[in-house]
This record gives C-alpha cells, sequence and structure tokens, in this order.
C-alpha cells in the first residue's frame, strides 16, 4: 500500500504501542492467513487411498489366468504383451497363484506372491515380489516381467518341454508278455500333395490295395482338410508287409510310429484294452498329470491301470530369448522395457527339470498259450460265445476269451446270462445242506407246476430217463422237474449260500472288469423254482461259472483272480471237503453217463446247461458246458445261441483240451 504525505500523517495518529496485544478480530484474521499460506504450500487433503485387497486380489487373478486386463497395472499394454510372450511357450499351461506377506518400503507397499505349477504330476513352486504404488488414491501393480517369475526379464520368455515316459508293459504267466510298445506304420493318402480330386481318386485306389471299405474311406478323406494326412490303415512293424501296390498310388504315404498293442493281433484285445490319445476333457480332470495329446489308456485294462502302467512324464521349464533377441550364450541383460537390441545376446537357462519315470508293469496270471488255445477253440462259432479258464488250486484266471461275434464285448468276464442247468451244482448243494444226499430218490416228471406255473425240462431230455430219480441221476441228467420238485426245501437265502460257497453272486474288488454273479431273492415260490435251475433272476459270467467248477475241483471255495496283487477274499460259508466229495461225485457221473458223454476223455468232471432268454416263441436258448480236468484247469463255456450245452458246448471244451 502506497500512501501520500497527509494520509501519513493522519494514519501515524492512529497507531498503538507495539508491545499491546493484538485483538481477538485480528487473532482471527492471522489464523485464517496461516490455514492460505498452510493450503498454497501442501495442497488440498484428496479423498482417503481404497483398500490395497482388491488390487492384489485382481492382480493375482490375472496372473493366474494369463489376462491382466482387469487388474491395476501401470503400463497395462506393456504388461500384456509380455504375459502373452511369457506364455506362449507353456503349452496352456497356467500356475495357481497367492498372494503372501506384505512389507511397507517407503510409499510402495511389497507383496509376496507364491506361484505353484502342476508339471507331470510334479509340483513346481516359486514365490516372486509385486511392488504396488498409489495412483490417483489408488493401489496400482508396478509391471516388470519379474512379477512372474524372478529372473524373467524384458527379453526372455519360459518355455515347457514334456518328456513321455516309456508305458509299463501288461505281463502273464511265466513272464511272457501280453501287451507292449511296438513299431507300427501307417499307411494313408496326403492330401497336400494334390487337389482334391485326385485326392478322391488316390483313396479309392488305396482302399481296393489295403482291402478296406472304399466308399467309407473315400468320404473321410473328402471331408478331411485340404493338407490332411488321412489314416486308412496300421500295421504292425516297420513296414515289410505294405503292398506293392502302395507305393504306385500318387499322395500315398506312410508314417512310422509307436504303439501299445498286444504281442499277437486279436489276442485278448477287449480284456487288454486299448491306448490313445487323451482328449481336453480327460487331460482336465488329471490335475496336471495329463495333457492333451498324451497317450492314455482309453479301455479294458490299459483304462483301469493307466496310472500304474503311463508311468510319469518328464517336465523341464526354461528361461529363453523372446523371439527377436540373440540367443547365443552371453551376459544376461538386467531387467527393464524397451525394444532389445540386437548385439545383446540371452543365454537359455533350465530353471526346472524333472525326468520322466518308466510306467509299472502289470502282472496277469494269464496264461498265453491257454489264451491262444481257447481263442482258436471258439473262433469259428457264428454267434457270440466266450470261454473261461481257471486254475482250480490256486483260483488264477489262466484265459478269458471271446470270439470275433461278440464284437469286441468282454462276455467272459463281464457277461451276464441267466446259466440254466449249470446253476443246478448251487441248487444241489442247498439240498445236500437240508439232509438230501447223492443217493436220495426224486420225481423227475415230464412236468412240474409250481403256483400255477408249469416247468418242463429241457427239449433234449431223453424220455426214457423220466421217472424216479437219485439226485446224482437227475444231476447227470439235467432233469428240471426232479430238482424243481424240492423247491419246498429250499428259499433264496439257501440258494444264495450255496452260491457264495462256490464263489457265485457275490461282488468283489478284483483290479480288472469282472461280474461274479448275481443269485437275489426271489419274490415269490415261482421265482424260487426258476432259479433252481438258472433261470428267472439268477445270472452269472462264463468267469463266475469256470470259479463254480473251480470249487468243486478244489474242494474248497475258489474265488478267481486276475491281478496276484489283487486277490478277492472268499465270503460266506466255507465249502467243505464232505460236500465238494459229493459234487465231484455228481460232476464225473455228468461225464460217465450224463449229459457231458462228450468230455470223456478229456475232462473229469463236468455240468451241461441251457437256458432260455427273450420273447420268442419257442425261446431261444443259450447253450452252456463248465468242467473240470486232472491236469488243474477249469472251464466254462457259453454260446448265446446254442441249442443245448452238451450239443454245442461240449465240443468246444473238448476241442480246447484236446
Amino acid at each position: 500500500m502506497v500512501l501520500d504525505r497527509e494520509e501519513r500523517v493522519r494514519f501515524a495518529g492512529t497507531m498503538q504501542p507495539i508491545q499491546q496485544a493484538p485483538t481477538v478480530r485480528a487473532r482471527g484474521l492471522v489464523a485464517v492467513l496461516v490455514m492460505l499460506l498452510l493450503a498454497a504450500c501442501t495442497g488440498a487433503p484428496g479423498p482417503a487411498p481404497t483398500p490395497l485387497d482388491p488390487a492384489v486380489d485382481a492382480v493375482v487373478r490375472g496372473l493366474a489366468t494369463g489376462d491382466l486386463a482387469a487388474a491395476p497395472v501401470d503400463d497395462p499394454a506393456r504388461a500384456k504383451n509380455d504375459l502373452a510372450v511369457i506364455l506362449q511357450g507353456m503349452d496352456g499351461l497356467r500356475p495357481t497363484v497367492t498372494a503372501g506377506e506384505r512389507r511397507v518400503v517407503g510409499s510402495a507397499t511389497l507383496v509376496t506372491l507364491h506361484l505353484a505349477w502342476a508339471l507331470a504330476g510334479q509340483q513346481w513352486t516359486y514365490d516372486t515380489t509385486a511392488t504396488f504404488n498409489q495412483a490417483a488414491g489408488s493401489w496400482v501393480l508396478q509391471w516388470q516381467p519379474a512379477v512372474f517369475h524372478p529372473e524373467l526379464t524384458s527379453l526372455t520368455r519360459l518355455v515347457h518341454t514334456r518328456t513321455a515316459a516309456a508305458r509299463g508293459k501288461i505281463i502273464g504267466a511265466r513272464h511272457e508278455v501280453l501287451a507292449e510298445t511296438m513299431p507300427v506304420v501307417r499307411l494313408g493318402i496326403d492330401k497336400s500333395r494334390m487337389s482334391a480330386a485326385e485326392a478322391a481318386d488316390s483313396a479309392a485306389a488305396l482302399a481296393g490295395v489295403l482291402k478296406i471299405d472304399r466308399k467309407k474311406y473315400v468320404a473321410r478323406v473328402k471331408a478331411a482338410g485340404d493338407k490332411a494326412f488321412v489314416e486308412a490303415l496300421v500295421l504292425r512293424g516297420r513296414g515289410k508287409d505294405i503292398p506293392a501296390g502302395f507305393y504306385r498310388i500318387r499322395g500315398a504315404l506312410v508314417v512310422k510310429d509307436e504303439l501299445v498293442l498286444s504281442t499277437r493281433k486279436g489276442r485278448a484285445d477287449a480284456l487288454l484294452g486299448a491306448v490313445g490319445e487323451a482328449d481336453q476333457k480327460r487331460a482336465d480332470e488329471s490335475g496336471g498329470a495329463i495333457m492333451t495329446g498324451d497317450r492314455v489308456g482309453v479301455s479294458g485294462l490299459q483304462l483301469r491301470h493307466d496310472v500304474t502302467l503311463r508311468g510319469t512324464p518328464g517336465a523341464k521349464i526354461t528361461l529363453v530369448a523372446r523371439p527377436g533377441v540373440n540367443s547365443t550364450p552371453g551376459p544376461t541383460p538386467s531387467p527393464g522395457s524397451g525394444s532389445p537390441s540386437p548385439e545383446i545376446s540371452v543365454e537359455s537357462t533350465v530353471l526346472y527339470e524333472v525326468d520322466a519315470i518308466r510306467g509299472t508293469d502289470l502282472d496277469l496270471s494269464i496264461d498265453i498259450s491257454l489264451q491262444d488255445k481257447a481263442e482258436a477253440a471258439i473262433a469259428d462259432v457264428d454267434s457270440a460265445t466266450a470261454m473261461a479258464v481257471v486254475q482250480p488250486s490256486t483260483g488264477a484266471v489262466l484265459a478269458l476269451a471271446t470270439n470275433a461275434a461278440a464284437g469286441g464285448q468282454e462276455l467272459a468276464n463281464l457277461g451276464r446270462f441267466p446259466p440254466g442247468s449249470t446253476f443246478k451244482v448251487v441248487t444241489a448243494l442247498a439240498l445236500l445242506r437240508t439232509g438230501v444226499t447223492p443217493e436220495t430218490t426224486l420225481d423227475c416228471t415230464r412236468y412240474v407246476t409250481v403256483d400255477g406255473r408249469r416247468f418242463k425240462n429241457y427239449n433234449d431230455f431223453p424220455p426214457n430217463r423220466v421217472g424216479r430219480l437219485s439226485l446224482t441221476d437227475a444231476f447227470a441228467t439235467s432233469c428240471n422237474t426232479a430238482f424243481i420238485s424240492q423247491h419246498e426245501r429250499l428259499s433264496g437265502t439257501r440258494l444264495a449260500d450255496a452260491a457264495a460257497s462256490l464263489g457265485l453272486g457275490i461282488d468283489h474288488e478284483a483290479g480288472f472288469g469282472v461280474f461274479y454273479g448275481s443269485v437275489p431273492d426271489p419274490k415269490d415260490q415261482v421265482g424260487l423254482a426258476a432259479a433252481e435251475i438258472g433261470q428267472g433272476t439268477v445270472e452269472a459270467s462264463p468267469l463266475a461259472m469256470a470259479g463254480v467248477a473251480a470249487s468243486v475241483a478244489a474242494g474248497h471255495t475258489v474265488v478267481p483272480w486276475l491281478l496276484p496283487s489283487t486277490q478277492p477274499v472268499q465270503q460266506g460259508t466255507p465249502l467243505s471237503a464232505t460236500e465238494a466229495t459229493q459234487l465231484q461225485q455228481m460232476m464225473r457221473t455228468t461225464v460217465s453217463s450224463g449229459t457231458g458223454q462228450a468230455l470223456k476223455g478229456v475232462a473229469v468232471g463236468a455240468k451241461s446247461g441251457t437256458a432260455e432268454y427273450g420273447t420268442a416263441n419257442p425261446p431261444a436258448t443259450h447253450a452252456w458246458m463248465i468242467a473240470y480236468t486232472d491236469d488243474d484247469l477249469a472251464i466254462a463255456v457259453m454260446v448265446s445261441d446254442g441249442a443245448s450245452g452238451s450239443h454245442d458246448a461240449a465240443p468246444l471244451i473238448k476241442k480246447f483240451l484236446t
């Protein structure tokens, strides 16, 4: 303020002594001035900072998914590009990320991140540090590649390499190999070498040379992509059996490969199962142990024991140069942004590595020579047929054969069929336990009626055997009416208990797909009468009935097993030696003078069976025969469409034993 002379005189006259205290109003003005000065120096107070947790959670999710779009990052474009480059060689793998301890350093907060990768069934873990700063009241990640791995820089990325494990073999008795990895050649058409029209012509020619369905293969070739290799046939070996005409076909291509196969084509294929490539669903369900394209079991024992057989793949994570960066070994650059200089080189570094572990062999009790004989014995039967062979002294399954007419079904061990009169072994045991003896006389009539339901004998029953028969003769000739006449002595519980004593009707975990039979409680007397002759609700597999024959032969309860490591424990009342002796007498008589006479000279004891099924009139029938030998074999055969056990099944056992 500038004053003229007069004003200065007036103003001076109003001044007070300097030591006088200021007025209250003056003190207030001073305070306001001080506040204004402070405000000018420090800026106006802003909003309170947001909590750190949401920012950390968003970063954790972004690193785990490989997408930081929703995370607060100081340089989003750079972070997005870095993360995409870092992960491009990781085969789609992503880590599990969790946040750990926090430390405040100046105005920043440092958060420890724990990263864990599931690699070939193993865990690769490490920690990194994420730095968060405040910007406009919010927490923001200070991005650098080291947030994802402490050794990453703007010049490097990660690469995952997976090494397949050698698959275990399936081994039979005497250490003979049943299935293993072996060389094959894939034959097909390479469409990249020709036009679509030429490819179709070549496909037709190749189908003719390889003797496969021409129409189907041509259709597959047409539907495939322009650059596709369309497989037509896979041959075992290294290509010595390729037809000569193959090489004259335009675009025909041979691809060498390895597959897990049975050691002889067709040998126990359904039982052993197949190996194929894992799909995305299988990979997702494995928790990182399997990746898409890995070779895994897809059926049979290969599927059931896949974890054991496939082993553990090897895995390696390598720190390598990004595209455009010299990968010649040299000094590792310090972290930073910007385009790398062509003169800078990056040395590859292995960050994590675990070796592949070979799969474990799977041991079976299958005897290759007996398996081959069983398959040969039933190969020419027109209807679905199965044979099971058990060693009575041990319970070991020696052969499980199903013919081509069964269409790849495991009928020998998983089939569910009414066993017909072979079940009379069970019924006879149940009767013995009520006081009946092998010599007890029974009425073998043409018909017997139970609660209004009329039962008769099988169609080939000899008319001259109708009348009074001992239990042994009724068993040997398979007289239905004689057994049904005793139904008042029995019950569903007594039948089920007798079946269990012969290894039938109780489920067990045996390490492979198996149906040990079912003997449910009949709902009425008619159902009980049907069950006594192996009809109604009673069901069994050929293997289960081979176990019945094995129990009689061994003189004690036998539950068949396939894997030495998984042998079921018998449940229920054990078969006594006396009971076994009585059943052996009946089964021997069946061979000497009954329905098993076709097995004289090759089997010691037997029991035939004919089981009706379906709704046809007259009904169709399954043909059964069970038998045991004096050289420790018990056999069961089921022909799905046969006239009788003695006519259709017995000759197959004889063929097998001779």
